[in-house]
């Protein structure tokens, strides 16, 4: 989803805790008729004039006290931050540090109630669930009121719960440095010391290890996951720091050493489709010479935990290239750090961060291909040392400026990949439609190419793209080559038609599902994608689920 504030986090059958963020009557958290929809994000409502993010910098910069106390730095207690619980007073506490969110009501994307959810508590854990991914810090600096400490009651015991009624996670317990590469590891968070009881999990740590030739040294991953591919594990090395993540279902396992010698920064990736054997070979510097181990283990070495408790990393990346796909929306090419491999799997996003007013900004785009219309992928792209961005430039946004005015070589951060949709949902359909609005498009992007051009399944695949004007299509001259491919058709839909258009015109509804939409059918499994503006993600939801497909059927990547 490359427009100016997406993301295309997935789940499969989700399940929502007690406490939870977004609540679930919020308006942040996309609806479904069972309460339940293969899809996770942040859903926006709409914000008065005056209420944007760059108003809310400027309203930061204005010198105005957003701390309610003065700008003095307080200690606050437990007992005193749950106090301030109303709309018109409200702290939160996020990672200790206690914040007066009452000035931010009217500027927070996902509405007031969804931001009261936190008014009074330590919200680290709901904020968490949603927005991991937002420097909270620098938006909120100017709120800072001071330090959440301990209730003075030292007689009591100390509860075991928090006031969100989650348990706190258990202590992280320091691992000796050992030279085996299958010591004891973290699951889910918690690392344990050689021969310490392990954390209950229904996750196994994936077994590795390693061995030479005279040339090369391979480090080998048992994944034991039939779905595994190779765009799912990302490689980091500068000088003898190398590190390994693999993303394995829904947890991603890291390995990290100081290297006993030098290796090359050539990576050769080979997955096992049957056992999930994960094989990464590196060209030694020195052939010949015989390692007498790997190296020297690191502090997070090993660590096995789910992806979406794990710390993102950024990456300086250089653009490339950048051309022209329609009046206001670009795709740009953008080159990794030497000895990175970052390798995006179909339907994942990438974070895009950059300083503006002194806040750290950052936004989630899908990335996509050069074209849709050729097998012949080049060789950096498939090896992660390329890969590209569709956005759509805002003239009166806050990021997509600042990536407008980036020169050929510049650099700017880019984070690993995030998303959990699964390649093997895709290779499992008979039919794929695909229903997208605007920049919504950029998810299909891949799924398209993978489904016409990198197999020889009789997959049929639909697309209906909805825009305002014809000039708001991307790659409209593409998408009508594909036509000559008896598998693939598009439909396109505008909301505000010139007056010699002649296709299907509004917004999406009951009729124009009735007319291009194939019914669900026992004799053809069907996977539904669907991707654009929340109100037209709520409301094709709902309509495909009117429609007859069910829950495990639709996949939403919410903007």
């Amino acid at each position: 989803m490359a427009n100016n504030s997406s993301s295309s986090r997935t789940t499969t059958g989700l399940s929502v805790p007690q406490a939870q963020f977004p609540a679930a009557n919020s308006p942040q958290r996309l609806g479904s008729p069972s309460g339940s929809v293969q899809s996770t994000g942040r859903n926006k409502v709409a914000l008065k004039p005056g209420r944007s993010l760059m108003d809310w910098i400027r309203l930061g910069r204005s010198g105005n006290d957003l701390t309610s106390v003065g700008g003095r730095r307080l200690q606050v207690t437990k007992q005193e931050l749950a106090k301030h619980n109303k709309p018109d007073d409200a702290w939160i506490s996020l990672n200790g540090k206690v914040y007066n969110i009452t000035p931010y009501m009217e500027f927070h994307p996902g509405g007031m109630d969804e931001l009261m959810r936190g008014a009074g508590i330590d919200g680290t854990d709901l904020f968490n669930e949603v927005h991991k991914w937002v420097n909270y810090e620098s938006m909120l600096e100017k709120c800072l009121i001071g330090k959440l400490v301990s209730d003075p009651r030292p007689s009591r015991p100390a509860s075991t719960k928090s006031f969100t009624g989650l348990k706190p996670p258990s202590p992280i317990v320091p691992k000796p440095l050992q030279p085996s590469t299958n010591d004891t590891t973290a699951v889910d968070g918690v690392i344990t010391v050689d021969g310490g009881e392990r954390p209950q999990t229904t996750k196994q740590n994936p077994r590795h290890d390693w061995f030479q030739s005279n040339a090369t040294v391979t480090v080998v991953i048992y994944t034991k996951w039939k779905n595994m591919t190779d765009d799912r594990i990302l490689i980091d090395k500068t000088d003898k720091d190398f590190q390994i993540v693999a993303f394995i279902e829904d947890h991603s396992l890291k390995l990290h050493w100081e290297l006993e010698d030098s290796l090359q920064s050539d990576y050769e990736v080979k997955v096992s489709g049957t056992s999930g054997k994960v094989e990464v070979t590196l060209q030694k510097c020195n052939p010949g010479k015989q390692w007498t181990s790997i190296g020297e283990p690191m502090t997070d070495h090993s660590t096995f935990q789910k992806i979406a408790n794990r710390e993102m990393k950024y990456r300086q990346c250089v653009l490339k290239q950048r051309d022209a796909v329609s009046h206001d929306t670009q795709l740009l090419c953008f080159e990794v750090p030497q000895g990175t491999r970052l390798c995006v799997p179909v339907g994942y996003h990438v974070f895009v961060k950059a300083t503006v007013c002194d806040t750290e900004i950052v936004r989630p785009y899908t990335v996509v291909l050069p074209s849709i219309l050729t097998d012949d992928v080049s060789q950096d792209i498939r090896d992660g040392r390329l890969f590209y961005l569709m956005i759509k430039i805002y003239q009166s946004g806050v990021l997509t400026p600042v990536i407008d005015k980036l020169n050929i070589g510049d650099k700017i951060s880019i984070s690993d990949p995030d998303g959990s949709f699964l390649i093997s949902k895709l290779e499992a359909c008979q039919r794929l439609f695909l229903l997208a609005a605007g920049t919504g498009f950029t998810p299909m992007v891949r799924l398209i190419h993978s489904s016409l051009q990198l197999s020889k399944d009789n997959r049929k695949v639909q697309l209906m793209f909805f825009n305002k004007t014809e000039k708001d299509i991307l790659w409209q001259d593409q998408l009508e080559k594909l036509k000559a491919d008896q598998r693939f058709e598009s439909t396109y839909i505008l909301s505000e038609p010139s007056g010699d258009w002649q296709g299907p015109t509004g917004r999406i509804r009951k009729e124009l599902l009735d007319n291009h939409l194939a019914k669900p059918s026992p004799d053809a499994q069907s996977l539904v994608c669907v991707c654009g503006p929340t109100p037209f993600t709520k409301t094709t939801i709902q309509l495909l689920a009117d429609f007859g497909y069910k829950d495990e059927d639709t996949h939403a990547f919410l903007a």
